[in-house]
């Protein structure tokens, strides 16, 4: 699309003219045809010009539906969805390759049509897993312990370039008449909702949430300190060599928040994380900005990384630096780092044609931790699929434990929570194999007037209960500061 062109800067005036370039109604006669082959989705892309997605979203008044977001800001990309054409549920200890599987098979009914040639110009399957094979608690009953969602609408922005993908399924539709009215009705909704000049701004009301962190006197401290102290025992009697112990922190609001306005502080407030947002039914959402990529995907090529050890910022250059230094002198933290890439090269090695990474970690700096951070490239071989590698990588070290087999049982037996999401595989996987994954960590599950938080840390056997501690107060801070933000 030429976007130098005055008229194609008007959405309207965009949509109309690609949809009479793609032929439409020509697409809806073959993917209609009563041929062995039909497909049972129909679905086309179209360039559009640049919007920002969450705002999409924001104005977007399907709000009792699947709703999703995506973004890493320094990247210049993001993802915002709605609506549910279709949804893949899988759990078990089989969830991964089902998911796959099913996937595939979704994928393969779909008739896409677009005059774009970019490899986000196609549909996307939008989700992620749980942390366990099972979900067991009734908050995360909705997201289940593996869920894809095939979405109606599909905003992709990538750089300057701007994607929208519509998706429609043949057997709702009675003629092709009404299939067609149907797509010119959801370009009429995305006609409003991506321009601008049509927003509503809320005025902000009063908000105001009493979060009281527990303190060292609380009975919260004292159940953290026996879990720590267990932990360490059974690592000193070698049931395994790490754990990674996680808290929650209930947070009772007086009125509803807005999840697009916490993501909004959060995108801003650190750039170089990645802000997500998933809700299956408008109720209840799971945000979070997590520093924590799990592995992308471009053809056979998987980035991933080592994220373990941390402390804090420093208040000035000198301390940040003296702070630096600590941490990359740390035994304790080096130790920790060491045990999550020993954990990623046994894991995806013997899948790998390719398997490189730094020799030493590096550092990577966010606004108020900084931890320490190894890059690692592989190259998977022919016929190794994407969510075999995921199910390899997760959990790592660094959220799971140890040797993981003999880590993973204890934790639910420590924490005494449902994980649910938290820490767990997230994120998008198109029909030309692109994804990208991140380990859902730094996050919230918001329903109703209660916000629930999620923090944990590395145990190792010389962990100290109080800097644990200590580090999870820390670990909370980003979702609370831009809960103090969301204004609704």
């Amino acid at each position: 699309m030429d976007s130098t062109n005055p008229a194609l800067n008007d959405i309207r005036e965009c949509f109309r003219q690609q949809i009479s370039g793609l032929a439409l109604r020509e697409a809806i006669e073959v993917a209609t045809s009563n041929s062995d082959k039909s497909p049972n989705y129909l679905s086309l892309s179209i360039q559009i010009p640049s919007v920002d997605p969450l705002a999409v979203l924001e104005q977007s008044t399907n709000t009792d539906s699947f709703s999703y977001y995506w973004e890493k800001p320094s990247d210049n990309f993001s993802i915002a969805a709605s609506g549910t054409i279709e949804r893949i549920q899988t759990t078990g200890k089989g969830r991964f390759r089902n998911a796959s599987d099913q996937g595939k098979k979704l994928l393969s009914q779909i008739h896409h049509v677009s005059k774009v040639n970019h490899h986000l110009a196609t549909v996307h399957l939008l989700g992620g897993f749980s942390f366990f094979d099972h979900n067991v608690g009734q908050e995360w009953r909705k997201f289940g312990a593996g869920s894809f969602t095939l979405p109606e609408w599909l905003l992709v922005r990538n750089g300057n370039f701007t994607v929208l993908t519509i998706t429609k399924k043949l057997s709702d539709f009675s003629s092709q008449n009404k299939l067609y009215n149907s797509f010119l009705l959801t370009l009429e909704e995305l006609d409003t909702i991506c321009d601008a000049g049509t927003y509503t701004i809320e005025t902000n009301k009063i908000f105001t949430s009493k979060v009281e962190i527990p303190g060292y006197d609380s009975k919260a401290y004292s159940r953290w300190v026996d879990s720590v102290d267990n932990a360490t025992d059974l690592i000193k009697a070698e049931e395994f060599k790490k754990i990674v112990l996680a808290r929650n922190l209930n947070v009772k609001l007086q009125t509803p928040v807005s999840s697009t306005r916490i993501l909004n502080y959060l995108r801003n407030q650190y750039p170089d994380c990645y802000s997500f947002l998933i809700s299956q039914d408008g109720e209840t959402a799971f945000i979070g900005s997590t520093p924590e990529r799990l592995a992308s995907f471009h053809d056979r090529e998987v980035l991933t990384e080592g994220l373990a050890g941390s402390i804090s910022r420093g208040k000035t250059a000198s301390e940040d630096a003296v702070l630096e230094n600590e941490l990359l002198h740390s035994r304790k933290d080096l130790n920790e780092h060491a045990i999550v890439l020993d954990a990623i090269e046994e894991n995806l090695e013997r899948f790998s044609d390719i398997f490189e990474h730094p020799a030493l970690p590096g550092i990577k700096k966010l606004s108020n931790v900084q931890h320490l951070y190894t890059p690692v490239h592989a190259r998977i071989k022919q016929g190794v699929s994407r969510t075999e590698v995921l199910s390899k990588l997760h959990p790592t070290p660094a959220v799971g434990g140890y040797p993981r087999e003999a880590a993973m049982p204890y934790i639910n037996k420590l924490e005494q929570f449902d994980r649910g999401w938290y820490a767990a595989p997230i994120g998008w996987i198109n029909a030309h194999g692109q994804g990208e994954f991140v380990v859902a960590i730094r996050s919230g599950l918001i329903k109703d007037e209660e916000v629930r938080f999620f923090a944990g840390c590395g145990i190792v056997e010389n962990s100290n209960p109080r800097k644990e501690w200590d580090e999870t107060n820390l670990k909370f801070i980003p979702m609370l500061t831009a809960l103090e933000h969301a204004r609704k």
